[in-house]
């Protein structure tokens, strides 16, 4: 210690051998306003940093509850594709001449009518098809009147086999009627 620190402590030690004073009035009251302003400021900011982190843990909250939903898998339905019917041959025409038989009469079976799909009325503005699939539904009856075809009020209730055509994007291109 030098003399100077020696010469302060002792003055020091003088005034604290007087005995306790105390600060005047208006010294006394400056201080208490200066300590409740200090004290109301550190609340201030204790209240804004805990507003601060729970409106950042609600914009968290509300970004993961806003993420988008990652498609899960679907059953995988089997494509189906229509192979081309073969187009009828006609037998060659004989020049020879045959010998006249009786006729004999062969019973002339129909044929299986493939029904085509009649086209859905949105269809026509959806993209063009590149791979689809056909889903066999029940529909109520009610539904053919969609398509503007006449049904009695009695049969509405009643349901009816039917093929979906469905594009690649999961949207109903036609039906076709399997009853």
């Amino acid at each position: 210690m030098n003399e100077h620190e020696q010469e302060l402590l002792n003055a020091l030690r003088g005034l604290a051998a007087d005995g306790p004073r105390q600060a005047s009035p208006h010294v006394e009251a400056f201080l208490v306003a200066e300590l409740r302003r200090r004290s109301r400021a550190r609340k201030a900011r204790v209240w804004w940093s805990i507003s601060a982190v729970a409106a950042i843990a609600a914009g968290l909250a509300v970004l993961i509850w806003m993420r988008p939903v990652t498609a899960k898998s679907e059953p995988v339905a089997a494509r189906v594709s229509v192979p081309e019917l073969p187009r009828p041959v006609e037998p060659p025409a004989l020049s020879v001449p045959q010998k006249s038989q009786p006729a004999r009469r062969v019973p002339v079976r129909p044929a299986k009518a493939v029904l085509s799909f009649y086209e859905l009325p949105s269809a026509s503005e959806l993209p063009p098809v590149e791979n689809a699939m056909v889903v066999r539904v029940q529909l109520p009856i009610s539904s053919l009147r969609l398509m503007g075809l006449p049904v009695s009020e009695e049969s509405s209730v009643d349901r009816i086999q039917a093929d979906v055509l469905v594009g690649q994007d999961g949207l109903a291109r036609g039906v076709r009627f399997v009853q």
